[in-house]
């Protein structure tokens, strides 16, 4: 062997060192830089395996599982606020950006994209653009950061956001609890996808259940075989039974691959509801055995706020907690009252409990309801 020849190795990484060098000095991923590396060379640095598949959130999101964990999330997040409290009071005042972070859409949207960031990614950012009189970030005046618009520093930080430089002051990291779907999931996102083509494909090229031998002298026509075929599914139909002569042999070629391919999906759809960590029922996957039965609506709503939902706002509103935010003292946290609230009958018959019990009163009754319920009687 010529040792004065680089071997193929040392030349494929001389060729995507710069490239390399990115992705390698942070293990979360914090810039995807795999786009800079040759096709080629994808499998050689387990880019990609021998289905050449390459996981993008677009590719992500072609899987139901994944898409419906999307939904969920982004469906209840944005239906809830950010408010400001004191121990367990609402304080004072409410930050005005928490009311409106962003000035070109409202608090769900950007609530829905930040989390959709931290559902795929390690991490996200807001970027304060304008401050108040008190130096907090103003009403409208922060954006979210999309990561194909910041430029990071080798250890991740970003420092350059739309292709202007930023202060580390100016900077809201979110950090997800995880490396993010498209990282920790890699491998059975890439699985999934390949189960998934695999059952396009046998949907689209149906393997027959039964194979009627003809074992004649004389060969079919074209007509007489459609014909043959016709009358046995007819028959099957009909009568639960079929006939068949001396010349014809009944074979039966047992458990069709689409019934495999379909038992297969059923247990990656559970793989990637619990990689998504979404419950089973909330993304309509079935479990074999499994009986859930919620007394109320609430009940539910808490069960998907404690296992799927908090994954997400607590990262979010502890870091909004932080003094750079938020005043010393004060918290910043997601109001779950819209998900959580129970029906009026389970109100009124818990106000009721409160007022025989003698520690609520009507006022307290009418500041839960936002509206006066009792009225003084107007004499005739």
């Amino acid at each position: 062997m010529n040792q004065s020849k680089p071997n193929l190795l040392s030349r494929a990484l001389s060729a995507v060192a710069p490239a390399l060098s990115l992705a390698i000095k942070s293990p979360e991923d914090w810039a995807d830089s795999s786009h800079l590396i040759p096709a080629d060379l994808e499998s050689l640095f387990g880019l990609t395996d021998a289905s050449g598949i390459r996981i993008s959130r677009r590719v992500a999101m072609g899987l139901d599982v994944v898409a419906k964990g999307r939904r969920v999330l982004a469906t209840n997040l944005g239906r809830m606020t950010l408010v400001n409290k004191t121990g367990s009071k609402l304080a004072p005042m409410q930050m005005g950006y928490l009311q409106q972070p962003e000035e070109d859409r409202p608090l769900a949207q950007t609530l829905i994209w930040t989390a959709d960031a931290l559902y795929f990614y390690p991490r996200t950012w807001w970027i304060v653009q304008r401050r108040d009189a008190f130096d907090w970030p103003a009403f409208g005046g922060v954006k979210l950061l999309d990561r194909k618009d910041a430029e990071f520093d080798d250890d991740g930080k970003v420092i350059k956001a739309w292709g202007k430089p930023v202060e580390d002051r100016d900077v809201i990291q979110f950090d997800a609890p995880d490396g993010g779907l498209l990282h920790d999931g890699l491998k059975t996102l890439r699985r999934a996808v390949v189960l998934d083509r695999a059952a396009s494909l046998a949907e689209e090229n149906p393997v027959p259940s039964v194979d009627l031998h003809y074992a004649g002298n004389k060969a079919l026509e074209d007509y007489q075989i459609r014909q043959l075929l016709a009358s046995w599914q007819a028959a099957r139909a009909k009568y639960g039974a079929a006939f068949s002569d001396k010349d014809i042999t009944v074979k039966t070629l047992g458990l069709d691959k689409e019934q495999l391919l379909l038992d297969a999906q059923n247990r990656m759809d559970i793989k990637l509801a619990r990689q998504v960590g979404i419950p089973a029922w909330a993304a309509d996957v079935a479990l074999e055995g499994s009986t859930l039965n919620y007394q109320n609506r609430a009940s539910r709503a808490w069960e998907l706020i404690d296992l799927y939902l908090s994954t997400y706002t607590t990262p979010i509103a502890s870091r909004l907690s932080m003094n750079d935010c938020t005043p010393a003292g004060w918290s910043t946290e997601f109001d779950t009252e819209v998900l959580t609230r129970p029906d009026m009958k389970t109100r009124f018959e818990t106000y009721k409990l409160g007022i025989d019990g003698g520690f609520i009163d009507q006022a307290w009754i009418d500041a839960q309801e936002g509206q006066t319920l009792r009225t003084e009687e107007i004499p005739a």
